[in-house]
């Protein structure tokens, strides 16, 4: 640590506990030492370093846990504006797997949040697997008529490259995102037997025409995969 630096002493310790945990020296579940022998070891007051690991809890780079400690937050996937999972993980470097449990022609009803009026239409459910540990499940709905071609191989890959090759690139996705309660259909799903935090994912997705192209309905284990939201104000907008 630079104390001739016009950086912040809290930023430069946060920085540098940030750089053991990217360089694997605190791994993932790691107790940090306690404020009082951080406090020690950079020789700075102790509320300098509280104010280091606040900003790294805010990150979700470190949890605290009462009267247990802060530790080092298992590796979450950020998702930002309108991404395919696979393209979150390559560009994360981060190695999965896909597994389909269903791939079948079904005929569109109201109940299932579906716009599709009459139409025979491929319900889709794919995990989404990371390191042996189911962090989500998506289940997509598309009219047949759209890709009567599809095949179920087709989406052990990019689903939103797929698309793209067919010309029918997502431009546009309306979604709402709520938590939702662990019920014994997700401790199946996700192969738990403990309570987990869930984010329940609906959106409509549509072509730069405004054609609608799909609806996904996901869940996701919240400690393993967050969701960052751009809001702006768009006066006259209406879908």
């Amino acid at each position: 640590m630079d104390r001739n630096s016009p950086i912040p002493a809290y930023y430069q310790v946060a920085t540098e506990i940030q750089k053991k945990i990217e360089d694997h020296v605190w791994l993932p579940g790691y107790c940090i030492p306690s404020e009082r022998s951080l406090s020690e070891e950079y020789n700075l007051s102790r509320m300098t370093v509280r104010q280091a690991l606040g900003e790294l809890v805010q990150k979700g780079i470190l949890v605290r846990e009462k009267g247990k400690g802060t530790f080092v937050c298992e590796k979450s996937i950020n998702q930002r504006n309108i991404m395919s999972f696979t393209e979150m993980m390559q560009s994360a470097g981060i190695n999965f797997t896909t597994e389909i449990t269903c791939f079948e022609k079904v005929k569109s009803y109201e109940d299932l949040f579906l716009p599709f009026e009459d139409e025979i239409i491929y319900k889709i459910k794919r995990l989404r697997i990371v390191d042996e540990v189911v962090i989500g499940e998506e289940t997509i709905y598309l009219p047949w008529s759209l890709l009567p071609e599809l095949q179920e191989s087709d989406l052990k890959t990019s689903f939103y490259k797929y698309l793209d090759e067919k010309g029918l690139s997502v431009y546009e996705s309306d979604a709402a995102i709520q938590a939702a309660l662990m019920n014994e259909v997700y401790y199946k799903i996700f192969r738990v037997k403990k309570h987990l935090p869930l984010l329940q994912v609906k959106s409509k997705n549509y072509s730069e025409s405004g054609q609608l192209l799909f609806v996904e309905e996901s869940v996701y284990r919240s400690d393993k995969y967050m969701f960052e939201v751009n809001i702006s104000r768009r006066e006259g907008y209406i879908r």
